[in-house]
């Protein structure tokens, strides 16, 4: 599945085979993860906003992961997939988002090309700073699918890997190590609310949060119309927001003001979805990772 919150989840050309729940997460591999991935992304801040637990009438404990050069909690995926792969040369990500930038940072930091696809609705912010820094970034297709479909295409007549994140267990362990630094915050928590631009982020929480604190609710939260579901096949989310956009502004209102964080959309999803929580989540501790940052 594409990133950076353009492309709703379920729109992906790639299969989930590694994300279903015949995977079990290797808690091993999340420690390994840990001790690989770049300390500038591990150790996030995480505290409890007096002024948001206030107005939502929660006690809210932030996760914040947009105090890195990336921006965004993708970096820890693409940091521990290059460690995985130190033979890449040269990769194609159909992902102009938090994803693509990620994959960019960490493939320049190694001396590998990476070149990114995204759909002609691309954040332009985001695709303008990408070839600032030297990305080369082509727009191509309505949507995230035909532009999957075009850097898949490309990647296979330069000779490219074509890397999507729903397609390596990599990006979920990465993600994973988010849920492992909270420590003992998700025993108590009600409910922890997970961006879901890229699957693996949600999954990689849930995963491990199922093995080590199985009475906190993992919830997905996302940008748009679509109905609140269970889990829709995945076991490590127990459940799927769609948050309207009138709601996204005032989440991303409420960080600002309270916070002083400048979120994009999807950086706000989980915030917007707490927020209108019900029982029996009303009135407890939840959870809230801030995944992406917003550009002026």
């Amino acid at each position: 599945m594409t990133s950076g919150g353009m492309c709703p989840p379920g729109s992906s050309v790639v299969t989930w085979d590694l994300l279903m729940p015949d995977h079990v997460l290797d808690l091993e591999r999340v420690a390994e993860a840990s001790a690989a991935i770049p300390q500038v992304f591990l150790s996030t801040p995480q505290y409890r906003s007096e002024g948001l637990s206030r107005l939502l009438g929660l006690d809210v404990l932030l996760k914040v992961e947009t105090v890195n050069p990336v921006g965004s909690a993708a970096g820890r995926g693409a940091e521990w997939w290059f460690e995985c792969h130190p033979e890449a040369h040269r990769i194609v990500c159909p992902s102009a988002g938090d994803f693509g930038v990620a994959m960019a940072f960490a493939g320049r930091t190694r001396g590998v090309e990476v070149g990114l696809f995204g759909p002609l609705s691309a954040d332009h912010l985001k695709v303008d700073d990408l070839r600032r820094g030297g990305t080369t970034v082509q727009l191509d297709g309505r949507d995230c699918v035909e532009a999957a479909v075009e850097a898949r295409r490309y990647a296979s007549v330069v000779d490219a890997e074509f890397i999507d994140d729903g397609a390596h267990i990599e990006f979920v362990e990465g993600s994973a190590t988010i849920a492992a630094e909270l420590g003992e915050e998700v025993v108590d928590a009600g409910a922890i609310f997970v961006p879901a631009d890229t699957e693996f982020l949600p999954v990689g929480v849930g995963q491990w949060l199922h093995q080590r604190a199985p009475r906190t609710r993992v919830v997905a939260a996302a940008v748009g119309t679509g109905p609140t579901t269970a889990g829709a096949g995945d076991s490590s989310i127990d459940q799927r927001v769609h948050v309207q956009l009138d709601a996204i502004r005032e989440a991303q209102q409420a960080l600002s003001r309270h916070e002083g964080l400048q979120v994009s959309a999807i950086g706000a999803a989980p915030l917007a979805a707490a927020a209108v929580a019900g029982p029996p989540i009303r009135g407890t501790k939840v959870i809230v990772v801030v995944g992406s940052r917003g550009l002026d």
